[in-house]
């Protein structure tokens, strides 16, 4: 009995029970089912009995034994049918070992106690406990142990995240175990043990004979789990969805990011239907279908997907929000996953973030004349709020970074606040709220206050409180930058007060408002062409506008513009990459006076306009002459 209590969970002796002899197993009651009573008439045979014992445990957590139904069978001889005098066949061997009703109940009533037993002898010794036979294991991380040593150690890899995993053991304690954890530390993983029973270890070992990890197992030699290189990236969109379909989840989830990249998509989303998926790009601000894939393939990457982003696997209801990272040619790629359940499953939609983006300047970005020489004084004010306004996906975060670089100086303290951190600036103190936590964008700013900052950046301005914090910042001696969600630079002001923030400190606090959009930028394959009569009269209109606003304005009337016309380079789509229009509004005392007098927006714009303010509209235009957009594109973002 000592020896036995002394045994690790799950490795206790295997008896032979004999019929005769219950008490020789402690704590198990033995449950003798005599089999079928004989025809009338038959001799009564005493000595060819067959009698199955089961055992009942007694519920004793100190008891660390094996939990197997054990059968005990004497081989009867051939009954005989006392009618015909005919010795009856034997039944078949598998027709007789075909386990009954009862059977299966007991063995899992004895599973069940197994799992308990475990689990309380996990708490003894003070180690998490993992029922691992129905954990979701990913097939693409057992590939760190080999089949042999995780069946020789009775372990089994269920968790990986970086350089940690996690690893279900039958005994911690065991000279294989032992040398399987030395042998992952030694690779420079940091290993936790999780105590699982035998049973559901081995019940884990399905995984090995999964399609997915045999596939991952001959591509190990060629692909890197933390770093994936892609010599040679995808020519066309077209061949993702056979090369995808052949892959592993893992590989082909990155196949996809990556060529993501290589067409410049912004965005990937995946749109599940009733029986497929569809997987989009968006590319320079517009979407485009890639491919359909089967619901099967969807799921595995979506499962890989939510995996890779940290997010619950089991989890399907909600909507839940992650990030990953993977590298591309040496280049660092963050992806912010959105998950959104719907009617046929999750929805995901992922952006990708470069860390090797280059920000630009103001020139590269798009602005131009007027608006340049505001953003530039922009750059030197010792306090006050520069807002940069517009619908998601307008460039507003680049905007900020780009000013933010122009700020940074050895001399300059910043700190921003973001929701999330989308790309890492050197030399500035960055900061992640976590609203779950109650780490807020108003109480971070108070926060960050107490840093001595020079220059402060929120993310946005959602609510009263983050305004008034933020005005309060800038009239005490502060820079601060932010966002905002409105059409122009002009329903800026009126935002903010219908916030609830009052306008005798709106109109002292704000400095410059920026509304912008994207519109895309022509290829170089694009050709000249004549203008038509419609668009001739279009374009001297806004021009005889422009001259008003701006007389020093020059600008000809051209005899063509450039049109769409598509080539390999930028996928037939015409465009390539994306240029800002914007109107930039300078806050001067002519403004703050009108906001303080409750100025409606239409007031407000006439004095912008008198000041020289462009509209996002003729900027567009003027992109339009130079050559650098359509005035589709224009007419596309400004909804005119």
């Amino acid at each position: 009995m000592a020896d036995q209590q002394n045994q690790p969970v799950g490795q206790g002796t295997q008896s032979t029970v004999n019929p005769a002899t219950p008490a020789a197993v402690p704590n198990v009651t033995p449950v003798v089912v005599v089999a079928p009573e004989v025809k009338a008439g038959a001799p009564a045979n005493t000595d060819n009995t067959i009698a199955t014992v089961s055992p009942t445990i007694n519920n004793s957590p100190s008891q660390p034994v094996d939990i197997h139904p054990t059968s005990v069978v004497q081989n009867p001889e051939p009954k005989q049918n006392v009618n015909s005098g005919q010795v009856e066949a034997e039944k078949p061997a598998t027709e007789a070992a075909k386990p009954s009703d009862t059977d299966k109940a007991l063995t899992g009533i004895n599973r069940d106690l197994e799992e308990k037993i475990t689990m309380e002898k996990a708490q003894e010794i003070a180690m998490p406990y993992i029922n691992v036979g129905v954990f979701p294991v990913n097939p693409d991380i057992l590939h760190l142990v080999s089949p042999e040593d995780a069946k020789r150690a009775m372990a089994m890899l269920f968790y990986k995240v970086g350089k940690k995993v996690r690893l279900a053991v039958a005994d911690p304690n065991s000279p294989e175990t032992q040398a399987l954890v030395k042998d992952l530390e030694g690779k420079g993983y940091g290993v936790q043990m999780n105590l699982a029973s035998r049973a559901s270890v081995t019940e884990a070992f399905k995984f090995y004979t999964s399609d997915q990890y045999k596939l991952k197992t001959e591509i190990k030699n060629t692909v890197s789990e933390e770093e994936i290189h892609y010599e040679k990236e995808l020519e066309n969109l077209a061949a993702l969805k056979d090369k995808i379909a052949a892959l592993p989840s893992e590989e082909a989830l990155n196949t996809l990011n990556v060529s993501a990249i290589k067409a410049g998509a912004s965005d990937i989303h995946y749109q599940p239907e009733e029986t497929l998926c569809t997987v989009r790009f968006r590319i320079d601000g517009v979407l485009h279908t890639v491919f359909d894939i089967p619901k099967e393939t969807y799921t595995n990457l979506a499962n890989q997907l939510k995996y890779k982003a940290k997010m619950k696997l089991n989890i399907t209801n909600v909507p839940q929000d992650g990030r990953f990272r993977f590298i591309v040619n040496e280049r660092k790629i963050d992806v912010r996953v959105s998950a959104l359940p719907t009617e046929y499953g999750e929805s995901f939609v992922c952006r990708i973030l470069d860390s090797g983006k280059h920000f630009a300047n103001f020139e590269e970005l798009g602005f131009s004349k007027k608006s340049l020489e505001v953003l530039r004084r922009a750059t030197e004010l010792s306090q006050g709020m520069v807002l940069v306004t517009g619908p998601t996906g307008s460039g507003k975060t680049t905007t900020l970074y780009v000013l933010l670089n122009k700020i940074n100086t050895q001399d300059t303290k910043i700190i921003t606040l973001e929701d999330p951190i989308e790309y890492h600036l050197t030399g500035i103190t960055q900061s992640q709220v976590n609203e779950k936590r109650g780490y807020t964008f108003a109480d971070g700013l108070r926060s960050i206050l107490r840093q001595d900052p020079d220059v402060v950046m929120i993310g946005e301005i959602r609510d009263l409180e983050t305004a008034e914090v933020c005005a309060q910042a800038s009239l005490t001696g502060h820079v601060l930058l932010s966002t905002l969600h409105t059409n122009s630079a002009v329903g800026t002001i009126p935002r903010l007060i219908n916030i609830g923030l009052p306008a005798f400190m709106v109109a002292p606090a704000l400095s410059v408002i920026v509304a912008q959009r994207l519109v895309r930028r022509l290829c170089t394959c694009s050709e000249e062409v004549e203008i038509k009569p419609e668009e001739k009269i279009y374009l001297e209109t806004t021009l005889a506008k422009i001259k008003e606003v701006d007389p020093a304005f020059e600008a000809a009337m051209p005899a063509k513009i450039k049109k769409v016309k598509g080539c390999e380079a930028c996928n037939f789509t015409g465009f390539r990459g994306q240029i800002t229009i914007s109107e930039v509004l300078d806050c001067n005392d002519e403004i703050k006076n009108a906001v303080l007098k409750n100025a409606s927006s239409s007031d407000l714009l006439l004095i912008a306009r008198k000041n020289g303010m462009l509209t996002m509209e003729e900027d567009g235009i003027l992109k339009v002459i130079e050559g650098s957009t359509t005035i589709d594109e224009v007419h596309r973002v400004t909804n005119t």
